[in-house]
């Protein structure tokens, strides 16, 4: 970027490059990003834009803690008294009174969260809703994010691009709870996939809530003998493999037994 004579000018570079990123302006301090992320001249205005990892600094620095379009997470409340963690992008902001705001308000008090799966949107107080990147870790250290690769170069291909594209991964994404993750590439990653994600894990822990609550009544079941037909399978074996997938479900009683379980396996086989 060449210089730039005036806050306004530099203003509406910030707000060009933000929306090309796919970024909403009204989520950031635009003055802020527009100090940090360019040189100030001596005699008033801003000349060049610093490096790229600068604007980076400046673009995470001063966004707003919540703006319109943000995706976040949300609990919800189903017919069936489960609560679910949903994902969805914040469309407008509500006053205590339920009014809307008109432009953007500095310090609003709810918001209606537009949701993916669900048949209804959400509407609540900002105090119960969670940036979606707080539920992940994210990292860009080559080796985390092709760490166990048995591939011949040993490097994870960006899921969205296909095996075919022979694009490398750069960024690995992993929901804190349950350790599921995806790798992606630079242009792939976006708020989206993460939300992707995160409805992946609700969904398994939507059609697990049976199993879930078996092993709640009863976590002795996790520890029955295995079956003596190579052709079938008894309940605990089927419940250990459930339990071996999504380890972050089982009930805390049930995971103690069928830890004790593995423990006096391993003993035996080693006898």
């Amino acid at each position: 970027m060449s210089g730039y004579g005036s806050i306004r000018a530099v203003r509406n570079v910030i707000v060009e490059t933000l929306t090309a990123e796919g970024r909403e302006p009204s989520a950031y301090n635009i003055t802020g990003i527009a100090r940090d992320a360019f040189t100030a001249r001596s005699g008033g205005g801003y000349s060049a834009a610093l490096d790229v990892e600068v604007w980076r600094a400046a673009v995470d620095k001063h966004r707003r803690p919540f703006g319109l379009g943000d995706l976040v997470r949300v609990a919800v409340s189903t017919k069936s008294g489960h609560t679910e963690l949903h994902y969805g992008k914040i469309s407008q902001f509500r006053k205590t009174n339920g009014g809307i705001y008109r432009g953007m308000p500095v310090k609003p008090y709810s918001a209606y969260v537009e949701l993916d799966h669900h048949t209804r949107g959400w509407l609540g107080p900002l105090t119960e809703v969670t940036p979606v990147r707080d539920d992940f870790e994210v990292t860009r250290e080559w080796s985390e994010v092709h760490q166990g690769c048995l591939s011949w170069d040993s490097a994870y291909r960006c899921l969205r691009c296909g095996s075919f594209s022979y694009k490398s991964a750069r960024v690995m994404a992993v929901h804190r709870v349950s350790g599921q993750r995806v790798r992606l590439c630079e242009e792939c990653f976006t708020d989206d996939e993460l939300g992707r994600l995160g409805h992946e894990v609700m969904f398994y822990e939507r059609n697990s809530r049976q199993t879930i609550t078996e092993l709640t009544e009863n976590p002795e079941l996790i520890t029955e003998a295995a079956c003596d037909s190579y052709y079938e399978k008894s309940d605990g074996e089927v419940y250990r493999e459930w339990a071996d997938a999504f380890p972050w479900m089982v009930p805390v009683k049930a995971a103690e037994l069928y830890a004790a379980w593995k423990e006096q396996a391993r003993a035996s086989a080693a006898a």
